[in-house]
């Protein structure tokens, strides 16, 4: 405190503003199924403490649909000044953490939605999914995946049925019907995982995958036309290494992909870091490097699923009956309730040492910011509408 008047000191101003704004770029995995769970207490506090910005929920995150709809109603009224973000990987098909056993409808991957469904009828089926979501409680689907079908083989893509097609008019028409289904019913989508996973030989969940004899400027061409259509708030970066646009950096702490991204692209949207847990990045860097490299790279939202399978050969993706068992791997703990404090003191003290400019982090908060006003505007006008057809 200044000896003068009482008042903070001007360092102390620029830690309390780096941490509001840091916190807004941070959602984090949890554990527990109720309201009285201590780890969905401890998320509740880290949210009105503002180290968070958002949740992400997995399936062990879930019972049925009235549990999850109580558990989200009660995160979502924490006192914040401005409204968490609540996740869900919802593409369809074997990517799904709601479906039928919990007493929701399922939602058909992208293969069957492109083979089976017209755009006008994939829209609806859209909307009825941002319909249930957005009454449970989720206001983000990391989807639409817009990697091209490019190998039926891959892993983590084609043997998945991830995507909507080979062709780029194909993936490029469903992936907006979904943007615009979601978003009818107040539900933000993102599309992923820039700049293409489709031809990846390998899957990013278990390690970090190289891309460079891969890769083709076509997987560019979904993420440059939905761009150029105005539609996307968000895209998802992914853990891959293309030795000749950025040696040795995975994309998603690469400034130069995230540089096409943002000046070749031209988004001026929300980047979203796939998840931060995975194999490719906990293996290879530290919580410090983790978060110092990607704000530097110009992500604006870094997720970290808290998930124990993170750290598993079989990825998250598998998390049915994940359990809370800590998993150590590196300076790596997962889950970790404090994680968010510790991400909090890694950029504050790499912002004091001078390796992380407080530019990029304002830059972020500004970002995310302007799309937490979106949805609020977007979630009114969807709770209008709904009034005016009852």
């Amino acid at each position: 405190m200044s000896p003068e008047n009482g008042a903070p000191a001007p360092a102390e101003n620029l830690q309390q503003t780096l941490r509001k704004q840091l916190g807004q770029l941070v959602c984090v995995g949890f554990h527990g199924t109720t309201l009285t769970d201590p780890g969905v207490r401890k998320i509740i506090e880290q949210a009105e403490a503002g180290l968070i910005g958002g949740v992400i929920i997995y399936r062990y995150n879930i019972i049925n649909r009235v549990q999850l709809t109580q558990l989200l109603q009660g995160i979502q009224e924490a006192t914040t000044e401005f409204p968490l973000f609540v996740f869900v990987d919802q593409e369809g098909g074997k990517i799904q953490r709601v479906d039928s056993s919990q007493g929701f409808k399922e939602t058909l991957s992208a293969k069957r939605v492109a083979a089976d469904l017209s755009p006008k009828a994939a829209q609806q089926h859209y909307a009825d999914l941002g319909q249930e979501l957005q009454a449970a409680g989720f206001n983000f689907d990391l989807a639409p995946c817009v990697d091209l079908d490019a190998d039926p083989s891959g892993p983590a893509i084609g043997q998945l049925d991830r995507s909507y097609g080979q062709d780029v008019t194909t993936v490029t028409t469903y992936a907006q019907t979904m943007l615009e289904g979601l978003g009818s019913q107040g539900v933000l989508g993102c599309l992923k995982h820039f700049p293409g996973h489709g031809r990846a030989r390998g899957d990013s969940h278990t390690g970090l995958l190289d891309i460079t004899h891969t890769w083709t400027e076509a997987e560019l061409e979904p993420f440059k036309q939905l761009l150029s259509h105005g539609v996307v708030d968000a895209v998802m970066t992914s853990h891959l290494i293309h030795q000749n646009v950025d040696a040795g950096t995975p994309v998603t702490f690469s400034c130069e992909w995230l540089r096409i991204l943002r000046e070749d692209l031209g988004f001026d949207g929300v980047i979203v870091a796939d998840d931060l847990h995975m194999g490719a990045i906990i293996r290879h860097y530290t919580l410090q490097q983790t978060v110092v490299q990607g704000l530097t790279a110009g992500l604006d939202l870094l997720m970290f699923s808290n998930n124990p399978l993170a750290a598993q050969p079989q990825g998250i993706r598998h998390d049915l009956n994940a359990s809370m068992a800590t998993v150590s791997t590196g300076d790596w703990v997962v889950a970790d309730s404090d994680l968010p404090a510790k991400i909090n003191f890694e950029v504050i003290a790499a912002v004091a040492a001078g390796h992380l400019a407080e530019g990029v982090i304002n830059s972020a908060y500004e970002r995310v910011i302007r799309l937490k006003r979106k949805l609020v505007r977007l979630q009114a006008d969807t709770v209008s509408l709904q009034s005016e057809l009852t």
